[in-house]
């Protein structure tokens, strides 16, 4: 999958029209100027002999060294990652414990079902750099209860416990947005779990020893259906990733997603590459943790022993 997603995108970099010369030399470079950058970027090869260099690299671990940063691809990714990671797992712990009772409350009601539906599908067709917008013209500019952009106050020199909070109150509306984003899939997929298993033989037994409604829908029916919400989730978390480039952008976020804004304008290609690459990469290893737990829910998914027998 690396591979694939590395060749392609290498191949589309290279086709695409006005390449990194004029993002790094201007347009009006001389030609002197112009060579000594190919040289020194190895764009003057040829385009195969660019490519098997790419891979040599790819399996070594190594993706170069960004164009504009001067530094080495991981280093900037690293360096950027923690920013981004503040705002996607808060978004997903909360679209989970927020989307995952009201999908079940949305099954089990359909009044109440309906108006929660509504309104999950009115959250996930706004686009999220609007919403984001939105959320920041509210609460940012009309009551002022949450800075409008940033990840701390330029103005404060705070640290410990005082720079975490202020951390967190810069980080409300991105994550926010996010999670509001996000909850949609959350509830639709959670409801429409909870109703296969509410007509299955063993719900009708939860209820006919004696226990409630909720208890058999949160004791039996969500274990089974869980699932089918873990892999939602897993498959999501390379689109949390993708997501938080548009609201990063729009709060001044100082994670992947500016990282990747600025990459893109400056036709730095050994960096949109790694930033790909590294969204891909936690994407499969989210698959891969679903894949495990899996059988920690369900063990009947685990081979018996005596199969080859």
């Amino acid at each position: 999958m690396l591979l694939a997603v590395g060749t392609a995108l290498f191949l589309l970099l290279h086709a695409t029209p006005g390449g990194p010369i004029v993002a790094l030399a201007g347009e009006f470079a001389d030609a002197d100027t112009v060579a000594d950058i190919e040289r020194r970027f190895g764009l003057d090869r040829p385009l195969h002999v660019q490519y098997l260099k790419f891979l040599a690299g790819l399996a070594r671990g190594d993706l170069g060294e960004s164009w504009f940063y001067g530094e080495p691809v991981l280093q900037v990714l690293q360096d950027r990652l923690p920013a981004t990671l503040i705002l996607v797992v808060p978004s997903l712990l909360l679209a989970a414990g927020i989307g995952v009772p009201l999908g079940i409350l949305a099954a089990r009601s359909r009044r109440r079902g309906l108006g929660i539906m509504l309104a999950a599908l009115l959250a996930f067709a706004v686009p999220s750099f609007w919403l984001g917008h939105l959320l920041r013209m509210a609460f940012s500019v009309e009551v002022q209860w949450f800075p409008v952009q940033g990840m701390t106050d330029a103005r404060s020199a705070a640290d410990g416990l005082r720079q975490w909070l202020d951390i967190a109150r810069h980080a409300v509306l991105p994550v926010a947005t996010l999670t509001l984003h996000q909850l949609a899939y959350t509830v639709l997929l959670t409801r429409s779990a909870i109703e296969v298993e509410r007509r299955q033989p063993y719900f009708m037994t939860a209820l006919a020893k004696g226990n409630g409604r909720r208890r058999a829908e949160y004791r039996h029916a969500l274990p089974n259906g869980s699932p089918t919400i873990v892999t939602l989730f897993a498959n999501r978390v390379g689109w949390f990733l993708a997501g938080a480039v548009l609201v990063e952008v729009v709060f001044a976020w100082p994670g992947f997603g500016q990282l990747a804004d600025a990459a893109i304008r400056n036709r730095d290609f050994p960096l949109v590459i790694g930033i790909v690459l590294a969204v891909t990469c936690v994407t499969l290893l989210a698959n891969l943790v679903a894949d495990i737990v899996y059988m920690a829910i369900d063990p009947r998914i685990l081979p018996h022993r005596g199969a080859r027998a």
